[in-house]
This record gives C-alpha cells, structure tokens and sequence, in this order.
C-alpha cells in the first residue's frame, strides 16, 4: 500500500496520480470519456504485466517449496504452495498428479481423512505414477482404517446456523416477516414487519458474483468463494483461477471465466478492494442476455436508476436474468467523495477488457462502446452499495468480496440489532436482541457501541444517524443506560456458569446467552453488559464458521464413500 492506502499497481498509482490532481484543484470532467482519455495517458502502465502460463518446471519449483514448508509442519502455507503448482502444471502432466498426491499426505497429518481421499482420487485421475502408485495406496488404506476406527473429524454441525424461523413463501432462504422501507439519509432498508426473537437467524443468501482477492487466489474457489479446506481445482487453461469443484469450474467457464481465461495477471493489476466485482457482473449480464449486447442495451439504458424491490422476486421460480435486472434497477446514492474513485476503475477496467478478444468480438459499434463503458461505472456503483467482504485478519486485502441481492438492504447502525457472516459464500443474519414490529434491521460495518467504547461513535466514509450518533459519542450513549436490575445479575451468573462448563456444547452456550439477551435487552446499551454483548458475538462467529467447515467435510465425505 502507498501513502494513500492505495494498492501498489496500475490502479493504485493512477488512483494517486487523480488524488494529487485533486489537490491542486485541477478536475477532470465528469463524463466517462474523460477518465477514459486519462487512463489511456497512462497507459504505459497496463503494459508491463506479464501473464503466467502453464509450466513444469515452475510447477516443479514450488512443489518443491511446499515440501520444505511439509517437512516443517508448516502445512497450511505447504496447501497453499502445493495450490500454486497444481495451477502452474501442465494438463495431463505427472506434476499435476503429484502435487494432488503430496496434497493428500497434508490432510492425512490434519486427520482431515475424506480430503486426503479424494485428492488421491485426483492424484489417480491425472496420471500419477505408477512407480509411486504404491505409496498411494498405503495412504488410502490408512485413511479408510483411520475412517473405520473412528478418528474421521466431526462433520455435523451444532448448533445449525440455518434460518430457524417461518420463511418468505417466494423467498425460502428470508424469513416471513421481513419487508424493504425507503429510510432518509440511508435509502433502501430492510425492516421487521413483525416480532422478531435473540437468535432468529433470517437470512441464508448464496452470493451472486463473488470474487477472490488476489492475495488469496489459491486458497479459495473463483466461483462460489469457499476454501473447501483449501482442496482446489485449477483452471485447465489459466494459471490464476481454482475452484472448489469440477461443478463451479464449469459455471464460472460459462458465465464470466470465458471472458477472463488468460488476463489474471491483468485483472490483478487493476483491481482495488473487490473493485473487479463491475467487471465481472456486466459480462455475468452479458450471458444472461445470451451475450447479445443490442438486447442487453436496449434493456439496461431503459431502467437504469429507476428503483427495485428485490423483495418482489419469486426465488421458487428462480430466474437469473430477473435477479440481474433487479440489480441494474437499483436506484443509488451518489457520493461525490467515491464518485471519481468509480469512474477511474470503470475506466481502467474498459481500457483493458477492450483488448480482450472476446470482448471485442461482442463490442463493435461505438454505442456499444460507450454502453459498455457507462455500464462498467454504474456496476462499480452497484458493487460498492452491495457486496459485502470477508475479511482476512492477518492482511488488509478482503479474502473474499461477493455480490448480493437482499443481504446489501441491511445497513448501518452503531447500535446494531444483528449479526450478519459472510463466509463460504453465503451470506446469514441472526438477531442479537428482541426485534420489535417496524424496527429496521441493522448491523454494524465496524463502529458499535460494545466493542469500541470511549471512541467516537462512527468512524464511516459516511455520516451515520444512528441512535449513538445522534447522542455525539458512544460516551454519551452509555450515559442514557438504565441500570440492571438485581434479577439480571443472577441470570448472568448462570449464565456465566454454563460458559465455563466443559461438558456444554456451542448450542448450550449460545443457547443461554439468547435466553439472557432476550429478556433483558431493554437494558442496553451498558457497559456492565458490553463485554457479554462481545463474547455472545463471539459464539456466533464461531458457530457460523464451525457450520461452514462441518458442512462442508460432510460433502466430501460422502463424495468419496
């Protein structure tokens, strides 16, 4: 990162050449072709990207790496080198086969059993050797032994973070209940239409588009988003793309990957923070226009900005192309802080794409030229408003940024009344107190009042009228607390007790931190319960991951029966 917090690549430093610009009061204008033209002045810097391609040797060398990192027990950088070779290997090739195969030696040390089968299974499949072929089947035998004595990892979930109460009839993965409300200042909300209870989970969305930061790209899946314990696929033809399975390398290959095949390096040397989310939902639009742009204009250049409810969907009658028109319609703030950061991506992005062969096959006239452009700026605006990033806590790069219909309605507040978890590539919300009947729903972006106490109430990239704010600070919110009553008190305490019982169970847990929360949330905010608030956070966090890794072991497991 630079001075500005901006990555360093093609993007970052056109990004500090327009900030600079800024400065000294020298504008650009407001039109697209505008920053086109700038982009193309600095054009020298989109050049000098080399693209990987398919190679051995490479393959070879960081197989090699991931050995030593084996040896040192290191194993989850081993997967990821691992990863990376399996990506550099030539198809049908014995390095490929071999990579798969030492993959499989990591997971028999985790005891993560059913993965070491089925990269076996992989390691067969792609021409493993048959002079090694021995200490292959030594493995699988001792896998199925480990299996059958009873050391195969837990892969059933509890508690299950799965909607828990009554569903939308047209939307199974809503609760029934929960409508959209125009709110001042914050625009589209979503709303309790009804009472709702601490622990209602209400949302279970699968992601539209996700995208991998390219820091990540060989430990999660380029298509739906999950790590799949890191046991990935590469794309047979690129070096920069892995999925979690044969099913969403096909479906990414169909929708968006047969755009991007070949131009990764490229990709990640214009992108910013998810950034490449625009890209990647224009040509998504694009296929589901069954790639004919005359259509897909005619239509888009119509309802733009005109306003949706994407509660109004029938999901038991799912249709793409209808989610996807539902997002073009959105009607959107304008933030003329972000405003020129939307126009130079969408502009660096058209720049490059245009020299994409596939692209320039569908882009002809110059109506299509500019419709694409235009397009590529308002899915920068649309990515930016709703999707929402799983972040990594050990770089400043999300691990993975994905796009969803009614997940992005839930906004902001200080003092929030839910949780949501992006992970996996699902998107869930679970109440954290009572809700009442025409309250909004709203999370917390980072500022709450129980994890950052004595700080400023909001520190946003916008003004924030929450409750918390509307009192100046988080200090002076507390002081509107009431104190407990002495009832509370030994509630907690048993509460407290079932925390520390080893014997209890994550459901048990969670289970009486609701029962507390849900008969005394009327007291909040107060400091004396801050800390529980974070520690009930906390559970949660840590039953949706848990749910996520337990499922998804179960789904490899009974691939490899």
């Amino acid at each position: 990162m630079n001075d500005y917090g901006l990555p360093e690549n093609a993007l970052g430093t056109m990004l500090t050449k327009l900030v600079d610009l800024l400065g000294q009061d020298i504008r650009l204008r407001p039109v697209m072709t505008a920053y086109r033209d700038f982009v193309l002045e600095h054009e020298h810097l989109l050049e000098n990207v080399v693209e990987p391609v398919k190679s051995n040797a490479k393959a070879d060398q960081l197989r090699q790496e991931g050995s030593r990192l084996y040896l040192a027990k290191r194993y989850e950088q081993a997967l990821e080198k691992y990863n990376e070779s399996i990506c550099y290997a030539e198809a049908g090739s014995e390095q490929l086969a071999i990579g798969y195969a030492n993959r499989s030696a990591i997971y028999f040390e985790q005891g993560e059993y059913e993965f070491a089968l089925l990269n076996i299974r992989l390691a067969r499949k792609h021409n493993y050797p048959e002079k090694l072929m021995g200490k292959l089947d030594t493995r699988e035998k001792n896998c199925r032994k480990k299996i059958d004595e009873g050391f195969a990892k837990d892969n059933v979930p509890c508690p299950r973070m799965r909607i828990n109460v009554e569903v939308n009839p047209k939307i199974p993965f809503l609760a029934k209940g929960v409508g959209m409300k125009q709110y001042p200042g914050s625009g589209r909300g979503l709303v309790a239409e009804r009472n709702f209870k601490t622990g209602d989970v209400i949302l279970d969305e699968k992601t539209v588009i996700s995208v991998v930061g390219s820091p990540f790209k060989f430990l999660y899946c380029s298509h739906c988003g999950i790590s799949n314990q890191h046991s990935l696929i590469p794309c047979p033809d690129c070096v920069m793309y892995m999925y979690c399975s044969e099913e969403c390398l096909a479906e990414d290959k169909r929708l968006t990957h047969r755009f991007e095949c070949g131009f990764g390096a490229q990709s990640e040397n214009i992108t910013f923070n998810g950034s490449n989310i625009a890209p990647k939902l224009f040509l998504y639009g694009l296929t589901l226009f069954n790639d004919d742009m005359e259509q897909m204009m005619k239509y888009c250049e119509k309802f733009a900005n005109t306003g949706a409810n994407p509660l109004t969907l029938d999901y038991t009658k799912y249709d793409p192309l209808e989610e996807f028109k539902m997002l073009h319609k959105a009607k959107l703030p304008c933030s003329p802080l972000v405003e020129y950061t939307f126009k130079l991506c969408a502009a660096v992005n058209y720049v490059v794409l245009m020299k994409q062969p596939a692209v320039q096959s569908l882009v002809t006239s110059e109506a299509q030229k500019r419709f694409f452009m235009n397009s590529l700026y308002h899915y920068q605006r649309v990515s930016s408003y709703f999707s929402w990033e799983c972040n990594s806590p050990t770089h400043s790069t999300p691990t993975v940024s994905g796009l969803m219909t009614i997940g992005s309605l839930i906004n902001h507040s200080c003092d929030p009344n839910a949780l949501v978890n992006y992970e996996s590539g699902r998107f869930k919300c679970v109440f954290l107190r009572p809700v009442r009947k025409g309250e909004q729903i709203t999370t917390s972006l980072g500022p709450a009042w129980f994890l950052f106490e004595g700080q400023p109430a909001s520190e946003l990239s916008f003004e924030c009228r929450c409750q918390v704010c509307r009192n100046g600070s988080i200090i002076d919110w507390l002081k509107t607390a009431k104190p407990l009553p002495t009832s509370a008190h030994a509630d907690l305490g048993l509460c407290l007790e079932v925390m520390g019982n080893d014997s209890a169970n994550d459901a048990a847990k969670l289970n009486a931190f609701q029962q507390f929360f849900q008969r005394y949330a009327q007291y909040l905010p107060c400091l004396e319960m801050a800390f529980h608030v974070r520690s009930y956070l906390g559970l949660l966090m840590d039953a949706f991951r848990k749910e996520n890794v337990k499922l998804n072991r179960a789904k490899i497991a009974a691939a490899v029966v």
